[in-house]
C-alpha cells in the first residue's frame, strides 16, 4: 500500500486510506480479496436499469459507501468528545468499519431474484449465510484475526445482538447502509427528488447517554439529532419512502424480475442437463446444492450468459422468456385500487384470484406495503432502535413529533401477467368481481 490511497465517488468524493492508519491498512486489505472485488460485477440495483438507464453502478461502490458513511458515523464520537467513555473504541471503530465494508460481500447475481430462483428449486440458503461464509474464509479470517476482530465483525451479522450505538451504525432505522444507498441510488437514477442533505444531517447528529429505564439508572449510548435536526431527520425517512415507491418497488423493475425468475426455474428444472448449458457457473452451483465455491464464481454475467444461449434455442418457455428479457418485452401490471383505509379488499380480492385460476390465466401475485418509519413506544426495550430527536430536554421518537410521519403507509397489490391480451382479459374479470 502506498502512503495515501484514494478512491474517486460521486456521493463522498475521495474516500482516502492512509497507511499511517492500522485500520485504513486492513480495510485497503479488504478490498482487495476476491470476495470484494466480486461485487464490482453485481449491479447494485439489479434491473433497475430498465427503467433508469444510469442505474448500472455496482455493489462494490455501495460497499465502499457504507464504509465511508460508517466513518462519519463515527466520527461523531470525536465530535462529541466521548472516547473516554467508551471501552475499547480503537477496536470497536475498526470491526464496525470492517463490517460496514462486509456487509453485502454475500450477494447473488441479481441479488433477490436469485434468491427467489434458489427457492424455487429447493436451495433455502440467504445472502446473509453466505455473507458469515465469506468471513469465515480464510482470505477475510485471517486478515480479520491479525487484528484480533474476527469476533468482534462476525457477531455484527451472526447473531441478534441486541442495542449498541455499534451495531446502529451497521443495522438500524438510520445505518450505514441505508444513508449510502439512498445518496448512491438517487445519483445513478437521475431522481430529483428524495434529497438528503448530509452536511446538515451529520451536523445534526450526535451520541447522548439515553434513559433506558423508567427509573433514569440505565443508559445506553445512542445517536440523537438535535431539535435543529428534526428536519432533516424527516428528509431521511421521506426519501427511504420515495425510493421504495420510485425505483426499488417500481412495478417494470418487478415485472423484470418475474419474467426472469419464471426464465431461469423453468431452464434450471427442465434443461438443466442440456450440453450447451450444463457446465455453465450458473447450472454448476445449482447442481452443487448450493456450495461456496460454486457461488462465488457467480456474477451478473452468470444470468446473462444463460439467457442469451437459452434464447437462441428452441426450449419452449424457457427460450421465448429469454428472448422476452432480452428485448425487453416484459411481464404486464394490473395494479389494483385499495380501499379508503388504503388496503387491499380481502374479499374482493379472493375472489379475483378464484376467477383466475377458473380461467386458466397465469398470474403472479405482488402485494406490499411501502417502506416507512417504524415506531417503538418509550417503554417499549426496542425504543432506541427508533430515530430519537432531543426536544426540550426530552427524547422523543421522530414518529411522535413530526407531523409528517403520522399516517400510515398505504398497500399496494399489483398482478403481473405474462401479456397484454391476459392483462386485459383479468381486469374486465376484475371490474365483474
Amino acid at each position: 500500500m502506498k502512503e495515501e490511497e484514494r478512491i474517486r465517488c460521486p456521493v463522498h468524493d475521495l474516500i482516502s486510506f492512509k497507511r499511517s492508519r492500522q485500520e485504513d491498512v486492513l480495510l485497503w486489505e479488504l478490498i482487495q480479496t476476491p470476495p470484494i472485488q466480486r461485487l464490482r460485477r453485481i449491479k447494485q440495483l439489479g434491473f433497475s436499469e430498465f427503467v433508469y438507464p444510469g442505474a448500472t453502478h455496482s455493489r462494490f461502490s455501495h460497499v465502499l459507501g457504507a464504509m465511508q458513511m460508517a466513518r462519519r458515523m463515527l466520527d461523531v464520537f470525536e465530535k462529541n468528545r466521548i472516547f473516554d467513555q467508551v471501552d475499547n473504541l480503537p477496536r470497536e471503530r475498526m470491526a464496525t468499519l470492517a463490517a460496514a465494508l462486509l456487509h453485502d460481500v454475500g450477494h447473488g447475481p441479481y441479488s433477490h431474484v436469485f434468491e427467489e430462483v434458489c427457492d424455487g428449486v429447493g436451495i433455502s440458503k440467504k445472502h446473509e449465510a453466505y455473507t458469515l461464509e465469506l468471513i469465515d474464509s480464510p482470505e477475510i479470517r485471517d486478515k480479520l484475526s491479525n487484528e484480533g476482530i474476527y469476533e468482534d465483525v462476525r457477531r455484527f451479522f451472526s447473531e441478534e445482538p441486541g442495542y449498541s450505538v455499534f451495531n446502529a451504525i451497521i443495522s438500524s432505522q438510520m445505518d450505514c447502509d441505508r444513508l449510502d444507498f439512498l445518496c448512491r441510488d438517487r445519483h445513478h437514477t437521475g431522481i430529483r427528488s428524495a434529497a438528503i442533505d448530509l452536511a446538515w444531517l451529520f451536523d445534526s447528529l450526535r451520541i447522548e447517554r439515553v434513559p433506558v429505564d423508567d427509573e433514569g439508572e440505565a443508559f445506553e449510548y445512542s445517536f440523537v439529532f438535535s431539535e435543529k435536526g428534526l428536519a432533516v431527520a424527516e428528509e431521511f425517512v421521506i426519501a427511504y419512502m420515495k425510493m421504495y415507491h420510485n425505483v426499488y418497488f417500481h412495478k417494470t423493475t418487478r415485472g423484470v424480475q418475474y419474467l426472469v425468475r419464471d426464465m431461469l426455474i423453468d431452464v434450471l428444472t427442465k434443461h438443466s442437463d442440456q450440453s450447451t448449458i450444463k457446465d455453465l457457473p450458473l447450472l454448476r452451483f445449482f447442481a452443487s446444492g448450493g456450495s461456496l465455491a460454486s457461488y462465488i464464481e457467480l456474477d451478473d454475467s452468470s444470468i446473462l450468459v444463460v439467457a442469451h444461449i437459452v434464447a437462441e434455442q428452441e426450449w419452449g418457455l424457457a427460450s421465448t422468456l429469454a428472448r422476452r428479457f432480452l428485448n425487453r418485452d416484459i411481464y404486464k401490471c394490473l395494479e389494483l385500487p385499495s380501499t379508503s383505509t388504503g388496503n387491499v379488499g380481502r374479499n374482493r380480492l379472493e375472489r379475483f384470484r378464484a376467477a383466475l385460476r377458473n380461467g386458466d390465466i397465469y398470474f403472479i401475485e405482488d402485494i406490499l406495503s411501502h417502506r416507512s418509519y417504524k415506531q417503538h413506544a418509550v417503554t417499549d426495550s426496542s425504543f432506541l432502535k427508533n430515530i430519537l430527536i432531543r426536544k426540550e430536554g426530552e427524547y422523543e421518537s421522530l414518529g411522535n413529533v413530526s407531523l409528517l410521519l403520522k399516517g400510515p403507509a398505504p398497500r399496494v397489490a399489483r398482478v403481473y401477467f405474462r401479456n397484454q391480451d391476459e392483462r386485459d382479459r383479468a381486469k374486465t374479470i376484475f371490474q365483474t368481481c
